[in-house]
């Protein structure tokens, strides 16, 4: 068994990971166009110009370690989850009731694009 602190740093590095890699996608999706393959691999053939090959080995890759990373974040997933909710609350605050609703509007279109993305990487194994 893995000492406390050792599960600590890795749980709050996988926090870490996960806010960097939501932040980093929120931006990109309102940067670029949608696409009709939004997993790891597609994104990744898009931009780097991956052949059919490396597009599959990638997913394979990605197959093989995701049971390893979900079980990294569950132990965080609730704190994240609650801290973000918290923040939203302030920066609801923050709002005039205009820009409240919406902003409430952004999280859902945000949730639903994230939920909508999980459902199809669970089914189809593309994440």
């Amino acid at each position: 068994m893995l000492p406390k602190s050792k599960i600590l740093a890795i749980g709050l590095l996988a926090a870490v990971a996960v806010a960097g890699f939501a932040a980093g996608a929120a931006t990109m999706s309102r940067a670029e166009p949608r696409r009709a393959d939004n997993s790891y691999s597609g994104r990744l053939t898009e931009q780097l110009g991956l052949s059919q090959a490396q597009h599959d080995s990638i997913r394979a890759i990605m197959d093989k370690h995701r049971a390893e990373m979900q079980l990294i974040i569950a132990p965080v997933k609730e704190r994240l989850d609650s801290n973000r909710a918290q923040a939203r609350e302030e920066i609801k605050a923050l709002l005039t009731s205009d820009q409240r609703a919406r902003y409430e509007g952004l999280i859902a279109r945000d949730r639903a694009h994230w939920d909508s993305a999980a459902n199809r990487g669970a089914k189809s194994g593309t994440h």
